[in-house]
């Protein structure tokens, strides 16, 4: 803004992606002041033209190219006499900006809004939806939040902030992979650095690709100093880091864009402390002795970002503070976590952590939790609770290193020695919801065992969340209902998500309505990320007010709303806004809360008096053993001392550990027990360097109870392929199933053109017999459960190369190779059948990137596909 006074800075939104800068164009005028708004993290520009199309304002261009709206802040003299400046978007209020530089935010735009907005070139939802007031009845206010995870809770700028105060290392693959900026000094101490740990692998027997990330992943930058000694670059970097820790900016993500950002999210979350000490450059010569907290502060005092500078200036107090002094990165993390619950008014939080499933890490979190979480709640009474969460799948970065039994069967033997812990609210089964439930059925039974002598121990299921399994909820009742031994109770069941079930009125969902009644099951909803994960486009068939209207027990939580941009404030605004939520039905969830609220404080209460018995006990048999110095311990086991506390809570877990019962290995391989590379290494080819890969979903993408029905409008667009295009231009991709579309297509090709499956890594006999006889060429994928094999499409495919996607028919699966191809590194040209009421209302959601196609389209469609094949029509 050359020649302009720069005044103030606001946002728009909890992700700082609607940025508005203010300034006056005259610094003598004190009187008018003007406005810039842009969006420089969202690089597709459909976020700012469709709020400026909505709101009636005019788009322009800054000296860089990129989109944003400029206007005059009108000003007013209020009842007070006092001058304030009004910022409105459309009619909406959205801030008050007084002349001393404060500003006080009336309305805001919900990530959702944000998130679809983001993913079209032609937005359709009202303003009244899309920029919203943010006010909600003291009576209706939610207390808590009982679905959140634990490495997606703290906002961006807080783990910045985190990163700096603790020094952790940050990896030269991800300055790499960000496009960070670094001075020359920086960047010669890592290239010293990088060449000490090639050394270190140059007999690891990796080459290429694989060695070259093995040894950046290794080669560290102290993270102060990687902000603070830049001065220059630290807007633009942490600009970059703030998006990497985030789900994707521009439209709607799908789970492996989640397992992404918690990869970067780990880096701070895990983070290890660096081998050397950031030395502030301004203070290298100079004499004294200060201490490191003081010469952070001073060094972020000028170029960080408000809020980050904020933030450190108060964790570096804290480790002055006799109560947090000796706090560790996790415990820093606790704190930030539960001071972030308070500013929004929650009082409980129960938090999904699979460490606590880990052997080698368990007891070590939970003498931090006991060692803290007193203060902490003291501090801001808030009360932290865990759930010990259990993969239904093992993430796609660590697959590789565990076999299904022995990781189910770790997973329970730690929960059964942690179980009696007061922190410890019980369990959840999580990750992407690409199996039916059914297979955990073994895993079920041995964590409804151990819920057999804990009344209040939560079993909780992540089911319902997309459409691919509907009778995964139903079907979660049942597994826990058949896991009962004689005489047992029915435990505390929490169903996360609900969102895909049978239609509610259906005789099959009659029956789940009467299920969750006896049950007395509580689901729980979350709606931005449902929209930021691609599992929700449309709002209307939301479940939510048909459960309130049957008495089921309905919460909110927020899924870790920090990566999806929202917290609990914005969560039920969004429940009020786009649900049209009434009063009653807010103050109904409220009374569901309160019911599951009042039940953990007393189990808590009650938990924690068993516990300090039996830890006090362990803890006298121990200093009689010599074993350990519990004198700085008191009675009833709370933290005189911290580092004390950690130890002995340390050995009491570790001993539980090492004593827990083991428990037979839990498969769920069921028939699929073949390994695909070796039955079919015969038929596995690379796909071909030259010509265009046309992917079908017709078939393959369904959920478990939808069967492809062939149209014949749709089947002749594949005729008019097979007729007229060339086969040496031309390849298709198809799914493992080779079912509908994908059947028809092999069934007329009489091998003329090159036909090759995405299979997963194990297949049933059955399904080898299938493969073999269709003639195709096959890839195998990384992924076991056929509903993620999208991810490897994407990989293989959408993220290598120009390329055709053909959409027939499917379900999640195939809304997910949709988005998949729109968030694309290379273009992808995406055709969706009018036919399929998931797959269109999918395109319709991504206007100006999907067409659809129907009898009037088929040929034109064909033609289009054919001329890309040959390349006389521009990708």
């Amino acid at each position: 803004m050359s020649g302009k006074t720069w005044f103030q800075r606001f946002y728009l939104d909890k992700e700082k992606d609607i940025i508005v800068d203010l300034y006056r164009r005259d610094a003598r005028d004190k009187c008018a002041l003007y406005y810039r708004l842009r969006t420089p993290s969202h690089g597709t520009g459909n976020l700012i033209t469709n709020l400026a199309k909505m709101c009636g304002l005019p788009l322009s261009m800054d000296q860089n190219g990129r989109k944003i709206i400029e206007g005059e802040i009108p000003c007013y003299i209020d009842g007070y006499n006092r001058t304030v400046y009004i910022f409105r978007l459309g009619n909406t209020k959205a801030a008050n900006i007084y002349p001393d530089g404060t500003i006080e935010m009336k309305a805001s735009v919900p990530a959702i809004t944000k998130t679809l907005m983001s993913q079209t070139k032609d937005y359709s939802l009202g303003i009244e939806q899309s920029i919203v007031k943010t006010y909600i009845r003291r009576e209706c206010k939610f207390r808590t939040d009982l679905h959140t995870h634990m490495n997606a809770n703290l906002r961006p700028d807080i783990l910045i902030a985190l990163g700096i105060c603790h020094q952790i290392r940050y990896p030269l693959y991800y300055i790499k992979k960000l496009g960070l900026s670094i001075t020359q000094r920086q960047r010669e101490k890592l290239d010293v650095q990088r060449e000490k740990t090639a050394q270190k692998y140059r007999n690891s027997g990796l080459s290429g690709k694989n060695l070259t990330r093995r040894i950046d992943d290794n080669t560290f930058i102290n993270f102060a100093d990687l902000l603070l000694n830049a001065p220059d670059y630290a807007a633009e970097n942490i600009s970059k880091i703030r998006r990497s820790l985030a789900i994707l900016k521009d439209g709607q993500a799908v789970f492996t864009n989640l397992e992404k950002v918690y990869l970067y999210r780990y880096i701070f979350t895990k983070g290890v402390r660096a081998e050397e000490p950031f030395l502030w450059e301004q203070t290298r010569d100079r004499p004294g002795n200060s201490e490191p907290e003081d010469v952070l502060t001073e060094a972020a005092s000028s170029i960080l970002d408000a809020d980050i500078r904020g933030f450190l200036k108060q964790m570096l107090l804290d480790h002055k503070n006799p109560a947090y002094r000796s706090n560790t990165l996790f415990q820093d993390k606790l704190l930030w976590i539960a001071r972030s619950y308070q500013s929004v008014g929650i009082t409980y939080a129960e938090i999904s952590d699979t460490t606590l499933v880990k052997r080698d890490q368990a007891a070590q979190m939970l003498s931090e939790v006991h060692s803290v979480m007193p203060a902490i709640q003291k501090e801001t009474g808030v009360l932290l609770r865990f759930l010990a969460g259990i993969r239904r799948i093992p993430l796609t970065i660590i697959r590789h290193q565990v076999e299904p039994g022995d990781y189910f069967s770790e997973n329970i033997r730690v929960l059964q020695a942690i179980a009696d812990d007061p922190y410890v609210a019980g369990s959840d089964i999580i990750g992407e919801e690409i199996n039916d439930i059914r297979d955990l059925l073994p895993l079920i039974r041995q964590i409804v065992g151990i819920a057999a002598s804990r009344p209040s121990f939560v079993v909780r299921i992540h089911a319902g969340e997309n459409d691919s399994l509907r009778d995964n909820v139903a079907n979660s009742l049942r597994c826990i209902q058949d896991s009962l031994a004689e005489g047992q109770p029915i435990p505390r069941i929490r169903i996360g998500h609900g969102l895909y079930t049978a239609n509610l009125k259906s005789p099959k969902g009659t029956e789940l309505l009467r299920m969750l009644q006896r049950s007395r099951a509580v689901l729980e909803f979350q709606i931005t990320s449902n929209v930021r994960l691609n599992n929700l486009s449309v709002m209307k068939n939301h479940p939510l007010r048909q459960y309130l209207q049957h008495g089921i027990y309905c919460v909110q939580g927020t899924d870790g709303g920090a990566l999806y941009g929202t917290d609990s404030i914005d969560e039920q605004l969004a429940l009020e806004k786009f649900l049209n939520l009434s009063y009653e039905e807010q103050l109904q969830m409220r009374e569901s809360e309160e019911s599951v609220l009042t039940e953990s404080i007393q189990a808590f209460e009650q938990k924690r008096e068993r516990w300090e018995e039996t830890f006090r006990d362990f803890l006298q048999t121990m200093i009689r053993a010599g074993e350990h110095p519990g004198e700085r311990i008191d009675s009833t086991g709370s933290r005189n001392c911290q580092t004390e506390m950690i130890s002995a809570v340390a050995q009491y877990y570790s001993t539980a550990i090492r004593e827990s019962v083991s428990h037979r290995s839990v498969s769920l391989l069921g028939d699929r027990q073949q390994v695909a590379q070796t039955v079919l290494s015969d038929r596995i080819r690379p796909f071909p360097a030259d010509g265009l890969p046309v992917v079908i979903v017709g078939g393959s993408f369904n959920n478990d109870r939808h069967r492809t029905k062939l149209r014949s409008d749709d089947a002749a667009l594949i005729d008019l392929l097979l007729e007229n295009g060339d086969p040496d231009k031309i390849f298709f991709v198809v799914g493992h199933r080779l079912s509908g579309y994908e059947s028809y297509l092999l069934d007329r090709n009489h091998g003329k053109f090159r036909v090759y499956a995405i299979i997963p890594a194990l297949i049933s006999s059955k399904e080898e017999n299938l493969l073999r006889k269709s003639g195709a060429a096959v890839c195998v994928s990384i992924e076991q459960a056929p509903m993620g094999l999208y991810k490897s499409f994407a990989y293989e495919l959408f993220k290598r190369r120009f390329s055709i996607l053909l959409a027939f028919d499917g379900n999640s699966a195939g809304a997910n190779m949709i988005q998949e191809a729109k968030n694309s590194r290379y273009k992808c040209r995406i055709y969706v059948s009018r036919h399929s009421r998931i797959l269109s209302a999918k395109a319709r959601s991504l206007d100006g990137y999907a067409r659809l196609f129907g009898a009037e389209e088929t040929e034109e469609t064909a033609e289009d596909i054919i001329r890309l094949g040959s390349g006389t029509i521009k990708k």
